[in-house]
Order: C-alpha cells, then sequence, then structure tokens
C-alpha cells in the first residue's frame, strides 16, 4: 500500500512539474512571438521587403504589369479608404442615434 502511495506521490510531483515547465516554455515562446508581431515590428518588415523585391516587376506578355511596390502601396492606400469610410459609417450611425 505505501509502494503504491509514494510511487501516486512521484508521479504528481513529476508530472506538475513538467506541466508548468511546459506552461512557461508556452508562455516565453507567446512572448517572443508577440514581440515579433507587434505592429510597428511587423510594418518595418513589410516595408523592408518592399524595398527588396520593389524593384522587380511582375510581367504578362513581355509587359511589366505593375512592381511590387506600386502593388504594396496600393494596397495600403485601398486599406486606408477601406479604414475611412467604415469610420464615416460609424459617425453616421453615432449621429441618427443621438439625433433620434
Amino acid at each position: 500500500m505505501f509502494t503504491r502511495t509514494r510511487w501516486f506521490t512521484i508521479g504528481a510531483a513529476t508530472g506538475a512539474v513538467a506541466g508548468a515547465g511546459g506552461v512557461m516554455y508556452g508562455f516565453v515562446r507567446l512572448r517572443e512571438a508577440q514581440g515579433r508581431l507587434a505592429p510597428d515590428r511587423v510594418a518595418g518588415s513589410v516595408v523592408g521587403a518592399a524595398r527588396t523585391v520593389g524593384h522587380g516587376a511582375w510581367r504578362a506578355g513581355g509587359t511589366v504589369v505593375v512592381s511590387v511596390r506600386d502593388a504594396v502601396r496600393d494596397a495600403v492606400a485601398e486599406g486606408r479608404e477601406a479604414m475611412a469610410d467604415a469610420e464615416a459609417r460609424i459617425v453616421e450611425d453615432l449621429d441618427a442615434r443621438r439625433a433620434g
């Protein structure tokens, strides 16, 4: 009986230590990923990639279609327009709720 109790206690303690170690490992990895994916770091890496690749161009039928830099610039402009449209829609909804 004491042998089973002893092995159960050792197993429970080992499992708890392994579990805590796994949680700490996951926490550290999550913090590292969070730092890598911070908005300013992501923006910097996208800009760096666009500058590196931006001098190349896509070709279709021998003619230059659009450079990567132009594609990124257009995507950012489109995102800003969509954001402004959404903001205008939200402001209109709020004004309508205040008036009504």
